[in-house]
């Protein structure tokens, strides 16, 4: 009996002990890119676009090169970097000797955990990481929501979505991305057929989409330049199909996803790309169970039979969802919003 008196004596200090915790964790970050300069070992009148949070603009070497950021002012402990193309491997040197190996996961925005506060770093740029856009630094703590933190695509995924385009994800497939990646936490992972390297803009975009709905597994950008194509034969024109087709059943047999969200097999407003993308989706779910077709991927992932796929706008027994319903995860808004 006399340790129940001793144990509520005990418990407001652990309230408190825990409050002090809860407390230091959910302080903001500071963003202390304002009180840095960097110089460089080529290309230094250039340097200043690394600080104007403009990702139109950017730092280019043109071969291996260094980098140094330097805190005029407070520490930092987190470094965010804006590629202009995914980079390569690169190391990032602390200035108290330490390394980092970065750029290994191709990541466009990259965020780079120091092993502890810093007030000077060192990029060393391979000759596969030479075009920056920005820098951001941060210290400890909670980090603003626009900074991404991508993991790498899941080894399985619960939801595989397959959109032609960035923005074909958000246009088609509605409130799929925000609900459950976003609300119920599902492994979604993306998987876009075609890339838009050749306008800038356009791939920053895609992140920032993705990000803003809830999708943390960094996507897949496809191997296809991005062509209109006004059919489907123009789209088998521009793109082999055996190629295509072959891509999609590596997806699939990667993912191993339990559901694949596809196109309107007539390309929703009649974009040819969109109307192949699902053709060739079609074959591959078909295929991809297949051990005789294409062995190196089969080797490589193993044979996956999908359970379900759901294609936009498919006529027979369709699944109609309410994308109304407010959502905690976005304060209210519903997945439409």
């Amino acid at each position: 009996m006399k340790r129940i008196p001793t144990l509520w004596m005990a418990l407001p200090l652990l309230i408190v002990l825990m409050g002090a915790v809860w407390a230091r964790a959910e302080q903001p970050a500071a963003d202390v890119t304002a009180g840095c300069s960097v110089t460089a070992s080529q290309n230094q009148a250039s340097v200043s676009l690394l600080l104007d949070a403009d990702r139109s603009t950017r730092y280019r070497a043109s071969g291996a090169a260094e980098l140094t950021i330097t805190a005029q002012g407070t520490a930092f402990r987190r470094v965010y970097l804006i590629w202009d193309t995914p980079p390569g491997a690169y190391t990032l040197a602390t200035g108290d000797g330490q390394t980092v190996d970065c750029g290994t996961d191709g990541f466009l925005h990259e965020l780079v955990e120091l092993p502890e506060e810093q007030r000077e770093i060192t990029l060393h740029l391979s000759e596969d990481a030479l075009a920056l856009c920005d820098v951001y630094l941060f210290t400890g703590g909670e980090l603003p929501g626009w900074v991404q933190r991508w993991t790498p695509p899941y080894d399985e995924a619960d939801m595989l979505v397959l959109p032609t385009h960035a923005d074909d994800e958000h246009l088609w497939f509605g409130g799929t991305l925000p609900l459950y990646a976003g609300e119920l936490g599902r492994k979604v992972q993306v998987a876009y057929l075609t890339n838009h390297w050749a306008e800038p803009y356009r791939p920053h975009e895609l992140l920032d989409g993705l990000w803003t709905v809830g999708v943390t597994a960094y996507p897949v950008i496809g191997e296809f330049d991005d062509h209109y194509a006004g059919s489907l034969e123009q789209a088998q024109q521009l793109y082999p199909e055996e190629d295509v087709v072959a891509w999609q059943v590596r997806q699939l047999r990667r993912f191993r996803p339990g559901v694949v969200i596809g196109h309107d097999v007539d390309g929703e407003y009649g974009h040819g790309v969109h109307i192949y993308n699902t053709d060739t989706l079609r074959q591959a779910l078909e295929l991809s169970a297949d051990p005789e077709y294409d062995p190196e991927s089969a080797g490589r992932y193993g044979l996956w039979d999908v359970p379900k796929t759901y294609l936009h706008l498919w006529p027979e027994n369709p699944v109609v969802m309410d994308w109304s319903q407010p959502l905690e995860r976005f304060g209210g808004r519903t997945a439409l919003e």
